[in-house]
């Protein structure tokens, strides 16, 4: 197995940190060390939580509480005994229901270690200054039809591309 570029740089953890603490993002970690975005983007996903897995050990709740460490760890063995289980059985659809189960999981894990962001997407085609942009542009060539006409179809094809995901 090859080593990660970015586990062998020397500042490692605290850029780690900084990204982990959003005072730095993937691409600007990338700048710094000199590599792409998706070597940043696979070593946060494979490597951190690797690292993390020996710094946090799950220590016994002092009191009748519900130590989510502890309880997670536990649901995340469980799961993998049951999927055992039923691939033992050949139960597929037992199997499958236990990948579901594990996937909702680690969807839960994502989120609570900060590796899972939902981020809202909001439309720039529907941004109110955009619009209003557009609506003055075509005013303001509204003497000129065949100027108007091209700035149109400009501004059409570029949303078109925008829908398609050509820029994104």
């Amino acid at each position: 197995m090859t080593q990660c570029t970015f586990c062998n740089q020397r500042d490692a953890a605290i850029l780690e940190q900084q990204i982990a603490t959003k005072q730095l993002t993937q691409v600007q970690a990338a700048k710094i060390v000199g590599c792409n975005k998706s070597t940043v983007s696979r070593h946060m996903a494979n490597c951190v939580p690797r690292k993390m897995a020996k710094w946090v050990k799950p220590e016994p709740a002092k009191e009748e509480t519900l130590n989510v460490v502890n309880q997670l760890v536990r649901s995340h063995e469980e799961l993998l005994q049951l999927y055992q289980v039923a691939c033992a059985k050949e139960d597929i659809h037992a199997a499958i229901k236990v990948l579901e189960a594990e996937r909702r999981h680690l969807e839960l894990v994502a989120k609570l270690t900060g590796q899972l962001q939902e981020a809202t997407q909001v439309s720039f085609l529907l941004n109110p200054q955009y619009l209003t942009l557009k609506q003055t542009l075509i005013r303001i060539l509204e003497p000129h039809p065949e100027l108007r006409q091209e700035v149109s179809k400009a501004l059409i094809d570029a949303e078109e591309e925008l829908n398609n995901g050509k820029y994104k």
